[in-house]
């Protein structure tokens, strides 16, 4: 013990020359609350009690002081039609600027047996939620493999709310690349048809005031004037793929929000690789999808029927000519994206600023203050990014990588400068492992306990070098060990193919080339960025993993 102590001592305030960051034996990561089903989005009221919402439809509460957690409401959300539609439900939470007076919170969630999404605001007496008011409706399709919904709610410092909905498309007929299908009777694989389409509520980023006798207005500054023909005014930024979770600055009123992006492995003639995307408007724009990628890389005008590959589109000026477009078909000019990565799953965290909690507590310390949390659903990073009082990166930093979260899907900051992630646990559907975390300060270091193995993992071999290639790719996202995911578990992998001697072979193949069928109708699209030596270590891994 005396020598762990010791060891604790000497570990440095910055983790190496050059960073700006505490090590992580600053900090502390403590579970408040746990057994969530796919738990999707949180809220902090002012007292620094924590709202919940779980995609299934319910929405808890929990005391950080006390750990209880209590069921408020569960609301009759459509969760899939049959494979399809399977990023539907209860999907984003937000509670009213004002909500110490008047308890308002506001919901976004899929209507069961109507293809809308609908956003509501209700009054919470302290027990159970009361007098839903119906401020908007997004239609939706929920056929064809439709996915990307969205559903992020945030609130800026002059009380415009601010709702992410995605483009509603199918993406699995599109080599990874983008979904422009023109064809006949093909709307569901066209994002020109929403996220393209200044007339479509999908594929934005919407910005509304709510009144307080009901409804909304339109504030000024949003994309298209109120009364602009073939346009919807709600618009505040456009060309979004799935903006699955945004935040906005409290002082300077920035948005910022991550685009998941396309599964392409490598560039192509029809475009670049898949990149996924953090996004800052410090006013409204258009920010290219499903024309550009990062930083305004451009996809070529393809013909699904013909398979010609056509002109580049020019982010100066897009054109949207697609048949299934309602709205303008001279589109405003593409914005680039603030950062961009290869294709995981990016969102974005709150800023922090130190000045707006009190000092001297366990809130986070001054050494991120300006920064944006940025993290990753798939791949678990966060990063700090340090902005400039004009809002652009001074640095962008790896942050808290010696601690494991399992597919953070929100954050917020609570009253004493705390931060909270949530994690929508290890499955897809129907998990049952959603945490709640809560981030803290320390004057003092402290040793980080070795966390359990993530449970996505186990029954992996621990040592093979497949396993290790694994834990540093998309594959999470979809498959676990021993849990039915979106995809077949590895152990039923393992089974099926135990007395086939072409299975490596075979599955490298499928995993580099991707497919359909052999599990199901939902597709697992192409992974052309890893050889065929690493994909074949991969499935040796796998095919490793014992039967029980």
């Amino acid at each position: 013990m005396k020598r762990l102590l010791s060891f604790i001592s000497l570990i440095p305030l910055f983790a190496c020359a050059g960073t700006h960051l505490p090590a992580d034996e600053y900090f502390r990561v403590d579970t408040v609350a746990e057994g969530f089903v796919d738990a999707m989005e949180i809220a902090v009221t002012p007292k620094g009690d924590v709202f919940v919402i779980e995609r299934t439809g319910a929405v808890k509460i929990v005391n950080p002081s006390t750990n209880e957690t209590k069921l408020i409401q569960i609301l009759p959300v459509e969760l899939r039609k049959g494979e399809f539609a399977r990023e539907c439900g209860l999907l984003g939470i937000a509670l009213d600027p004002n909500f110490g007076g008047n308890q308002w919170l506001y919901l976004y969630y899929s209507v069961k047996g109507e293809p809308v999404h609908r956003l509501s605001r209700f009054t919470f007496d302290g027990k159970k939620l009361h007098g839903e008011e119906t401020l908007l409706e997004v239609p939706h399709d929920r056929e064809n493999a439709t996915c990307h919904e969205g559903g992020s709610l945030a609130f800026g410092p002059d009380g415009c709310l601010f709702l992410s909905t995605g483009d509603n498309t199918c993406p699995f007929k599109s080599s990874g690349s983008a979904p422009i299908d023109e064809g006949p009777d093909r709307k569901w694989f066209d994002a020109q048809r929403s996220a393209a389409n200044t007339n479509d509520l999908r594929g934005k980023i919407l910005r509304i005031k709510p009144n307080s006798k009901g409804g909304y207005t339109i504030p000024k500054g949003n994309l298209f004037p109120k009364g602009t023909a073939k346009t919807r005014p709600e618009i505040y930024v456009m060309g979004c793929r799935n903006p699955y979770r945004i935040s906005v600055d409290q002082k300077n009123n920035y948005l910022y929000w991550g685009k998941v992006g396309p599964d392409a492995g490598n560039d192509s003639d029809r475009g670049p690789r898949g990149y996924d995307e953090i996004n800052q408007a410090r006013k409204a724009g258009n920010f290219g999808w499903p024309y550009f990628s990062g930083d305004n890389q451009p996809y070529s005008d393809y013909d699904f029927v013909t398979g010609k590959v056509g002109p580049k589109f020019d982010p100066a000026k897009p054109i949207n000519r697609s048949p299934n477009n309602t709205g303008l078909t001279e589109l405003p000019s593409a914005q680039p994206a603030f950062w961009h990565y290869p294709r995981a799953s990016a969102c974005a965290g709150p800023v922090f600023y130190a000045d707006q909690f009190p000092t001297g507590g366990t809130g986070l310390p001054k050494a991120l203050d300006g920064c944006l949390i940025a993290y990753d659903w798939t791949t678990t990073r966060i990063s700090a990014i340090k902005l400039d009082a004009r809002g652009n990166i001074e640095w962008n930093e790896p942050w808290l990588g010696k601690y494991r979260f399992v597919h953070p899907g929100d954050m917020a900051l609570g009253p004493k400068g705390e931060l909270f992630i949530l994690e929508y646990g290890s499955a897809w559907y129907d998990g049952k492992d959603g945490k709640l975390k809560r981030v803290t300060y320390s004057e003092t270091p402290q040793a980080i306990q070795v966390s359990a193995s993530d449970p996505r993992m186990k029954g992996l071999p621990a040592d093979h070098p497949g396993t290790k290639l694994i834990t540093g790719t998309t594959c999470l996202a979809c498959h676990s060990t021993t849990q039915k995911s979106i995809g077949p578990t590895y152990r039923d992998v393992a089974k099926k193919y135990a007395r086939d001697p072409k299975a490596i072979e075979t599955l490298a193949e499928k995993i580099i080339k991707g497919g359909v069928g052999v599990w199901g109708q939902q597709p697992m699209p192409p992974h052309p960025q890893h050889n065929i030596e690493e994909t074949q270590q991969m499935i040796e891994a796998i095919l490793k993993v014992p039967a029980k």
